[in-house]
């Protein structure tokens, strides 16, 4: 059995990689799961969503979610599932997990930005998501600086944006980003 193809989108919280996944399911040739760190953690039980546990106990059950959530990706993609990962890599060890993870599969590594300003913006508007939480994750998800592909949602649409990474999917026959990532993290263990 062949395996699947991954879009990796990375970008923070705001920045519209949701909109981007669901856009992309709809106008893809062939099914891809959304695969999505939210969706990952609205897994945990409600006492640890809304403020119940203690910080310490909430962020290291997230953190096994987050780690759990890299380990299913491979088992998906090996058995012939396309994937579409929205995730906010604000720790390298999340991308260094990824990469090492995933960087024997086809992966599209997408870079999801837009201004600061409009992430403050959107996440005002939104009023589902803490205030701040964009601020925080704006310097710190896309430090490694490598991707396949970089798209802005602030000054293209989210149709546009999904039809620069189909056009990007279906006419680019190497995808080296991850393999990239592959050897430096090798250099440095």
């Amino acid at each position: 059995m062949p395996s699947g193809t991954v879009i990796f989108l990375n970008g923070t919280s705001s920045s519209g990689k949701t909109s981007i996944s669901l856009e992309l399911q709809r106008i893809l040739d062939e099914p891809y799961l959304h695969v999505s760190v939210d969706k990952f953690l609205y897994m945990l039980p409600l006492d640890y969503l809304n403020g119940s546990k203690t910080a310490e106990i909430t962020k290291d059950a997230m953190l096994n979610v987050i780690k759990g959530m890299h380990h299913a990706l491979p088992a998906l993609v090996a058995t012939g599932n396309n994937l579409i990962v929205d995730h906010v890599l604000e720790e390298r060890q999340w991308l260094d997990e990824c990469v090492m993870l995933l960087a024997d599969y086809k992966v599209l590594f997408v870079s999801v930005n837009c201004s600061l300003e409009e992430l403050q913006r959107r996440e005002r508007e939104r009023g589902d998501r803490n205030i701040g939480l964009a601020n925080h994750q704006y310097n710190l998800v896309h430090t490694h600086g490598i991707y396949d592909l970089e798209i802005n949602t602030e000054f293209n649409k989210t149709h546009e944006c999904a039809q620069q990474i189909k056009q990007y999917l279906h006419h680019t026959s190497h995808l080296n980003a991850f393999k990239v990532l592959q050897t430096k993290i090798e250099r440095v263990n």
